[in-house]
């Protein structure tokens, strides 16, 4: 065998050994790649198969759609044809029609639109065969490239938070009906109850001021304390009713805050002396004098605070100190501490003492008598002041009662015009008072007081009577009650500022005299024109001094009767 022979058939004795083994490697390779791709198969169609359950289960409804508006996948199931799918195929074939009585309703689907736009369409169908709501969310499906390669469709059935709202509505309009109806009611039982009040306490202040004997004056002012703590349970009730209705606003102007703590003391002073208690106001130069907040809602609450320590100690000492808590250059957050040295309270009923109906002790409760409602008042302006009320006490340690409250800050410069005394109108201020007001008892104790005070009175019973009653005579000023049978005082009051010819001066001042307090009351009636007003029960005083302060007003201001004085010039 020749050497080239040899050389050649070298190879082809290992040649087969080769072609085996590269045909076992390509094989095992080729198996390998099969085995991956029926792994990677199996893992899509498991993924595909867990999805498509996902989406068949939720419990809203999905269809995705081609741009040929043909159904790519629906979870859509039998119950739901009384809704939707008649006359259209679940997958492949064509959209479903929205089916209601009969009629396909297929003009308000969004499906080309959200192709065109690319952007995501919501709307709400109402079904009136089973009377069911669906919310239909249409958005865009896009590809890889971003673009918008299907639109799907989410339902979902709103029908039971249709209904809910449905009665959430009816509840609130309800509750909106029954909060009218309580501020209707408790603006009636205002003036119903504090009218009739006005002519009792306005007639034993009359009664009061005749000539009597020790005995009828005994009887007198036991009837008159009757009275008025029937009208301080009164109002204890109406206040708090009105603070639970949210009628209650804060009024905003400025005072100075040791007069009124001046006209505090002055006012309980006397007290601590008759039951022999020291008493004692404290307020340091570093709280400001000038506020701006509600000067009468302030007085509420620490009368109140004041009157209960002088009630519930009956030696030792009652204290009210005032101190700094916050400021910045508006403002100043104030807290008031009523100290006495009482009987103290329990823990246990310290807990519920701001509580409507609640007081300290049943049996101090039945020695000093209460509503209960007091400190609930209290309570309740204190958080609408900005501020809050707590107490420290312990049995046989006394009380003390910290309020706070924030004002704005004031700068007063020079003092405040001193108070109007209290005085008959000297003859300059004399003057022709026309008195508009139904109520016979009330309309007999304004008649008499002004009679007393040197006024020329005279009356009618009735809005509708003042305008005529003008036009005869010039009046100096007009009392107007607000409710009355035929017109009201705010439309009367309209008509006097329209009127002209009047013997009086159309700009007349105009007082209103009401039972009214509930919020906005004040509002309506300097609305309607009126200069200002004097709540029911009157007091005597108040409504002297505000006779006095428009009468000479408009005699400064030559704005009263046609001749400027109704009464110049008269005996």
């Amino acid at each position: 065998m020749s050497e080239r022979e040899t050389a050649w058939k070298a190879p082809e004795q290992g040649m087969g050994m080769v072609f085996e083994d590269a045909g076992t490697a390509r094989e095992a390779a080729l198996e390998a790649e099969i085995g991956k791709l029926r792994a990677e198969r199996d893992a899509a169609l498991a993924a595909e198969r867990t999805l498509r359950d996902i989406l068949i289960s939720i419990p809203d409804l999905l269809t995705v759609h081609d741009r040929a508006e043909q159904v790519v996948f629906s979870n859509w199931q039998g119950d739901n044809v009384r809704w939707e799918t008649q006359g259209g195929d679940q997958h492949g074939r064509s959209c479903f029609g929205c089916y209601f009585r009969g009629e396909k309703n297929c003009d308000a689907c969004q499906i080309a639109e959200v192709f065109d736009t690319g952007r995501q369409k919501v709307i709400e169908l109402y079904n009136p065969d089973s009377r069911t709501f669906r919310s239909i969310t249409v958005f865009p499906v896009r590809n890889a490239a971003g673009q918008v390669a299907m639109v799907a469709e989410y339902v979902r059935d709103v029908t039971e938070t249709r209904r809910m709202e449905r009665e959430l509505r009816v509840a609130k309009e309800a509750a909106e009906a029954a909060d009218k109806a309580k501020s209707e009611f408790l603006a009636s039982m205002s003036h119903e109850i504090r009218t009739p009040m006005n002519g009792v306490l306005g007639m034993l202040d009359l009664a009061l001021d005749t000539p009597l004997d020790e005995e009828q004056r005994e009887y007198l002012e036991a009837a008159q304390n009757s009275a008025e703590s029937l009208l301080a349970l009164i109002n204890d009730i109406l206040d708090f009713s009105k603070i639970e209705a949210g009628m209650v606003e804060l009024d905003s102007q400025v005072f100075r805050l040791r007069k009124r703590l001046s006209t505090l003391h002055t006012m309980f002073v006397h007290r601590a002396e008759e039951k022999g208690l020291g008493f004692a106001f404290l307020v340091p130069e570093d709280v400001p004098d000038g506020l701006v907040g509600d000067p009468m809602r302030l007085r509420q609450v620490l009368v109140n605070l004041l009157d209960n320590a002088l009630k519930f100690t009956e030696q030792g000492r009652v204290s009210l100190a005032v101190r700094m808590v916050e400021s910045t250059p508006e403002s100043a957050m104030l807290e008031f501490s009523v100290t006495d040295s009482g009987p103290g309270i329990l823990e246990k009923h310290r807990e519920h003492i701001f509580e409507r109906f609640v007081q300290a002790d049943g049996s101090l409760s039945r020695r000093h008598k209460g509503t209960g409602l007091g400190l609930a008042i209290c309570k309740r302006l204190s958080l609408l002041m900005g501020g809050d009320i707590r107490v420290e006490s312990a049995p046989g340690q006394g009380s003390t009662f910290h309020f706070t409250a924030r004002f704005d800050t004031a700068r007063l410069e020079g003092e405040e015009a001193a108070r109007t005394p209290v005085q008959t109108p000297e003859p300059e201020c004399r003057a022709r008072i026309l008195v508009a007001e139904d109520h016979p008892m009330n309309l007999m104790f304004i008649e008499k007081f002004l009679q007393k005070q040197g006024y020329e009175v005279q009356s009618v019973t009735d809005g509708s009577e003042v305008v005529p009653a003008l036009r005869r005579q010039e009046f100096d000023l007009v009392l107007m009650d607000i409710a009355m049978p035929v017109m009201d005082g705010m439309e009367a009051t309209r008509m006097v500022r329209k009127a002209q010819g009047m013997a009086t001066n159309s700009n007349v001042p105009i007082i209103a005299m009401t039972a009214h307090a509930m919020k906005g009351d004040r509002e309506q009636f300097l609305a309607a024109g009126m200069d200002d007003y004097i709540g029911k029960p009157i007091n005597s005083d108040n409504l002297r001094s505000l006779l006095l302060k428009h009468i000479q007003k408009c005699r400064r201001g030559g704005v009263a009767g046609a001749g400027n004085g109704a009464l110049n010039g008269a005996g």
